[in-house]
């Protein structure tokens, strides 16, 4: 989903070449992501986050049910 930085590259291009004209929200939209600070990182925080209890829950009855086997 974060776009390249051809892709970047090419719409701040075509912006400065036809400034009177407004970027298209798929354009505008590619900038916003481009210009968010380690993006990629926060989603997968974000889907960390989100997905944490549910990991939680099996992780605890794995180990309640002795499923978990030691290697060592």
């Amino acid at each position: 989903m974060m776009p390249t930085e051809e892709e970047k590259q090419q719409i701040l291009e075509a912006q400065m070449e036809n400034p009177d004209i407004p970027l298209g929200s798929a354009e505008q939209f590619l900038l916003t992501l481009s210009s968010i600070s380690e993006l990629n990182a926060r989603l997968g925080l974000w889907v960390f986050k989100l997905d944490y209890e549910g990991m939680e829950t099996v992780c605890g009855n794995n180990l309640i049910n002795g499923n978990i086997i030691s290697y060592w």
